[in-house]
């Protein structure tokens, strides 16, 4: 039956299914085989050194064959400019054989910092597992990165402004006891990285972002924010005065976010003007050339 279908060997690509084949799944990589194809397998585990797996976040340029000694950048097979069974791999330019490379298609996460390109390419077996390993798992600070991004592409930007708030809710809802029995962060438990920090972003964020599903996602967490404030006298009576000038209008951070701006070290916040012209912030004297 279909339901019983386990998975596909990664030797000889036939389907595995479970009461007919004996098969064995790597405890690290997850790769499955046949019981009669392990010992035919050359390549090696890709998630073996899972610890310091880091992403390619540049666009990888061709490199030689002869850089590799003529052998496939997996298994270690002998390969040649000659033979029809090279391929290239586009995540990191390297050679392989045709065994480690079966010219699937996958996203290259470098094309989708520097160019928003979601076109997928030709990849090697490698390079796919690193990739599908690490998409939710490395955090990436985009705008050290390309941070052209976030002017060029509207959802980014948009996406962007959004984090900034939620980093401008968190400082005040810590402080919130109502707040915190109320789970307010659980809404975003799959995305730790949101709460701690509005830089990081990972491959899967930026997938969904691209698809539409993360926008509408953040949107709703914000609009229940707000309501939690608007209900809450702790969080709706919050006001501040600005260190810099210490003139009126009181800063109402959940009601003034587009003129107000905030400390990224402590939070502090202060108005955008006076963020604008100063260079240490008055709470903590972090540099404010970074703000959330």
């Amino acid at each position: 039956k279909s339901s019983e279908l386990s998975g596909y060997c990664s030797k000889c690509a036939g389907a595995i299914y479970r009461r007919i084949k004996t098969a064995y799944t790597c405890s690290v990589c997850n790769v499955i085989l046949h019981k009669a194809c392990i010992n035919e397998v050359s390549r090696r585990c890709s998630l073996a050194n899972k610890d310091t797996l880091t992403l390619m976040s540049k666009i990888a340029p061709a490199h030689g064959l002869h850089e590799q000694n003529y052998c496939c950048y997996d298994c270690g097979s002998e390969i040649s400019y000659s033979s029809t069974k090279v391929h290239t791999c586009d995540y990191n330019g390297r050679y392989y054989c045709q065994e480690c490379h079966k010219k699937t298609l996958h996203l290259v996460p470098a094309r989708v910092i520097h160019n928003w390109d979601f076109k997928p390419r030709q990849l090697a077996l490698q390079s796919q597992e690193v990739i599908a390993y690490l998409a939710d798992k490395e955090y990436l600070n985009i705008e050290n990165i390309n941070p052209q991004l976030f002017d060029s592409v509207s959802v980014m930007h948009q996406l962007r402004d959004l984090r900034e708030q939620i980093i401008l809710y968190k400082a005040h809802f810590v402080q919130c006891s109502r707040a915190l029995r109320e789970g307010v962060f659980l809404k975003l438990k799959s995305r730790q990285h949101f709460i701690d920090t509005s830089k990081l972003y990972t491959i899967r964020d930026l997938t969904e972002a691209q698809s539409g599903t993360l926008l509408p996602e953040i949107t709703s967490v914000i609009q229940d924010y707000q309501k939690h404030v608007d209900r809450c006298e702790t969080c709706s009576n919050q006001k501040f005065i600005c260190s810099v000038c210490e003139s009126p209008p009181l800063i109402s951070p959940f009601r003034d976010v587009y003129s107000i701006a905030q400390c990224s070290q402590c939070h502090g916040v202060l108005h955008r003007p006076c963020f604008n012209r100063s260079d240490k912030c008055p709470y903590c004297s972090a540099s404010l050339i970074n703000e959330l």
